[in-house]
């Protein structure tokens, strides 16, 4: 084992002012030890003063409703115009956009969806509660995505569409993916939940598929106050189907003639059966603003990367990837992944986990790895038979990190100060 590795990267750290003192002789903090941060780091979501405006003049207003209001409309244009898309649709949130994309391509009973096990439970919630069946692909060991190959193992002649994710903001190799869909009469759904800004050869994700899903909850790349959704697509017929299911059914030039109509006599706009899953004006207020600094917030999420990624390829305990150059990464969060026969005995994912959040920096396992665990699956017989052996491996190994804008380079600093020291007692350099 070679300490002065260890200590040499350590001490650049401490010369950048982080007063780490010599802190590969210091006892962890899990045993007992003083920890290396102690302060919270900066935390996300952050909403900037003029959100908080936005809101208030929208409550102020009274029109807070996608109807009596302005915001959510605009919303929808502005989103599909920076994405690349002709369609977009405000939603509640992510969960039902997923459910309103299998509704409008007609996907229920009988139909089978390939996705990938590693994800959140909503992904594939959705297809069971439409009545489909999910068939699980297995993932690819540095994206963590379904690939073309996992994919075509799968496909059956009940196979009706293919319902990827975009995890932690890596898009899927989507050129091999499409000739899959294309060859075999599929439809294509991309959950985009994770991937606000995200680029696949120079074309956002969410502009190759038949349809897309995003996601505004709690800590997304984009966060409209805690719940949010939007839906795209580049079909008028698709998005007319979504634009009215998603508003109890309403007829859409319909609803836009209502204003020169005689408003005294009732009008007659309910040309289909559908719910309310629409977005409301405060979550279209902070959409907007957020809109305008997601090119900010990437290069900065980018820029947390780097520094990441240069301090753990360092550590030989630590399995880093890094995407090709035809990849824009949105990184909603940072996986690197353990390499256990490099560990020294006693020592785990878990421990280190819980090593890395003693000393004060928040770390985690990251992503479901094996979602079809869940109860809800085992219990309707859809676990798979055999285990999926690159899902199985990436969810006892993964360790994931947050990145998000809030945190400025001197923060993730501290970050890598931290994992150095974990790993020095923990691993053999």
């Amino acid at each position: 084992m070679r300490k002065t590795s260890s200590k040499c990267l350590v001490c650049q750290h401490a010369r950048k002012g982080l007063k780490l003192r010599a802190i590969y002789k210091q006892e962890l903090a899990i045993e007992g030890g003083e920890c290396v941060v102690n302060s919270e780091l900066p935390v996300w979501p952050s909403y900037e003063q003029d959100e908080v405006d936005a809101v208030q003049n929208v409550l102020q207003s009274g029109r807070v409703n996608y109807w009596t209001g302005d915001l959510g409309r605009k919303f929808e244009q502005q989103f599909a115009t920076y994405f690349g898309v002709n369609y977009a649709v405000a939603l509640a949130n992510g969960s039902v956009a997923l459910e309103l994309a299998l509704e409008v391509l007609n996907i229920g009973a009988g139909d089978e969806v390939i996705v990938t096990p590693r994800t959140f439970i909503a992904t594939v919630s959705s297809i069971c509660l439409k009545g489909a069946t999910p068939v699980f692909a297995d993932v690819d060991l540095n994206t963590q995505n379904i690939t073309a190959n996992t994919i075509q193992a799968c496909i059956t002649p009940r196979t009706k569409a293919i319902m990827l994710v975009h995890l932690a903001g890596w898009p899927c190799d989507m050129q091999s993916i499409i000739e899959v869909v294309k060859d075999n009469d599929l439809k294509l759904i991309e959950d985009c939940a994770q991937a606000h800004g995200a680029k696949y050869n120079d074309k956002y994700v969410g502009s190759f598929g038949d349809v897309a899903t995003f996601s505004f909850c709690q800590d997304k790349i984009m966060t409209t106050g805690g719940e949010g959704g939007m839906f795209v697509t580049n079909n008028e017929s698709t998005w007319r189907k979504a634009w009215m299911y998603k508003d109890h059914g309403k007829h859409y030039e319909s609803m836009m003639q209502r204003s020169v109509n005689d408003k005294s006599k009732f009008q007659w706009v309910h040309n289909s059966f559908g719910s309310n899953l629409r977005m409301t004006e405060m979550q279209a207020a902070i959409g907007l603003l957020q809109l305008n600094k997601l090119d900010a917030w990437l290069e900065q999420r980018r820029k947390n990367a780097d520094i990441l990624t240069n301090c753990f390829a360092k550590v030989p305990a630590l399995r880093i990837t890094k995407p090709g150059n035809n990849i824009a990464h949105a990184y909603y969060k940072y996986y690197a992944f353990i390499r256990p026969s490099k560990l020294k005995p006693g020592w785990s994912r878990d421990k280190l986990i819980q090593a890395i959040n003693a000393e004060g920096v928040p770390c985690y396992m990251g992503s479901c790895s094996e979602v079809y665990k869940e109860k809800a699956f085992v219990d309707a017989g859809l676990k798979p038979v055999s285990a999926l052996i690159n899902a199985e491996e990436l969810g006892n190994t993964s360790i994931m990190f947050n990145i998000h804008p809030t945190l400025e380079s001197s923060d993730i600093e501290k970050v890598c100060a931290v994992v150095e020291k974990v790993f020095y007692y923990a691993s053999y350099f």
